[in-house]
């Protein structure tokens, strides 16, 4: 802290800010170190106001990791003077309003696997808080990035802004009031790759060498391939819903054919059974030729007791009257599922004669 106040040149040189591009912004050293010291002091308080922030984004879906930071008090100092640098004649930022001026004085890091997923954690992180007033949220691509990738962004309310770094996430400064006064908090997501890439990117380039073309050229490289990776996940993703897809469908008609399988042995099995009656078929086709041969021999004796042993069977159902040769006598009838069997039993007398009955 003594180095930060006593040396501010040490500073400059360190963050690669120039004397004359410092003084054009209008800001005093002294203000600066007020500014410094406040926020340290604050530190704690922000700790407990980022906590719960940080604990409502770890319980949002298709979220793979969280973490949250608070800001390092030279890397305030910092960015205060490179905003007053980009934006000459701006307000002045002070210590009474530097909370409100400095949207990432605390951060929270949400991290997925696919880039899709970036709806969903979009559209709960606006369930959850309310944005800082005229600050949609900023999604960040890289020039070449396609085009659809952009109108999403703008569908979902999103202002789209290319980045002059290639870098990729969607940032939202997000409102939360854990005691009287109300404080603003950065939620950033994006996906794995695109923070390894930026990690890497910030700890080469950050706050050194930042237009070095070598190292430009490589991270730019090193930056396609992160997209590329990007959409490579997207495309086993879609890919493994495919294949599940066409599993389900697999294994519904296999249960589907299993289930007609089980009908056609159940009818098979009945059709066996049914041929094994084959014997008792033949009884009845004797029978119904015995019914045949009352018309043909009138001599034939038929004893009452036969009659009556046929009874308990259900294959012979009814009796019906017929004439042999002007004579009605007690006959079968097969083809009616009728009860049986009067009590009268009839008989054809053997005469001894040709005479007609």
């Amino acid at each position: 802290m003594d180095n930060f106040r006593n040396n501010r040149n040490a500073f400059f040189q360190k963050y690669n800010i120039s004397e004359s591009d410092f003084s054009k912004t209008g800001l005093k050293w002294e203000e600066l170190i007020l500014i410094h010291d406040d926020f340290i002091k604050r530190r704690s308080e922000l700790e407990n106001t980022v906590l719960p922030v940080f604990q409502a984004a770890s319980k949002i879906s298709s979220v793979h990791s969280v973490r949250y930071r608070i800001k390092n008090s030279e890397h305030l100092i910092e960015k205060l003077i490179r905003k007053a640098i980009q934006n000459i004649g701006s307000p002045e930022i002070t210590i009474e309003n530097y909370c409100d001026e400095i949207g990432d004085l605390m951060g929270v890091r949400i991290l997925h696997l696919y880039k899709s997923e970036w709806i969903n954690i979009h559209n709960d992180i606006l369930k959850t808080w309310d944005l800082k007033d005229d600050c949609p949220p900023k999604a960040y691509y890289r020039k070449g990035d396609h085009d659809d990738l952009v109108k999403e962004f703008s569908i979902h309310g999103c202002s789209p802004e290319i980045h002059k770094y290639g870098y990729r996430s969607i940032h939202y400064i997000v409102k939360t009031k854990p005691g009287k006064r109300t404080y603003y908090v950065e939620i950033q997501v994006r996906t794995i790759f695109e923070e390894a890439w930026s990690e890497i990117d910030h700890s080469v380039r950050y706050p050194y060498d930042l237009e070095n073309p070598l190292l430009k050229q490589y991270l730019m490289i090193f930056n396609r391939l992160v997209g590329s990776a990007d959409e490579m996940g997207a495309f086993v993703l879609r890919l493994s819903e495919h294949l599940r897809d066409t599993q389900n469908e697999y294994t519904q008609k296999i249960s589907d054919l299993n289930g007609k399988i089980g009908k056609l042995e159940d009818t098979v099995r009945r059709l066996r059974d049914k041929s094994e009656s084959q014997s008792v078929n033949r009884a009845i086709q004797e029978l119904k030729n015995v019914t045949k041969e009352l018309d043909i021999n009138p001599f034939l004796d038929i004893p009452g007791s036969f009659l009556d042993s046929l009874k308990p069977d259900p294959i012979f159902v009814t009796l019906s009257t017929r004439n042999i040769r002007g004579k009605r006598v007690k006959t079968i009838d097969l083809d009616h599922n009728k009860e049986i069997f009067p009590s009268n039993k009839y008989k054809i007398k053997k005469h001894n004669d040709d005479s007609d009955l």
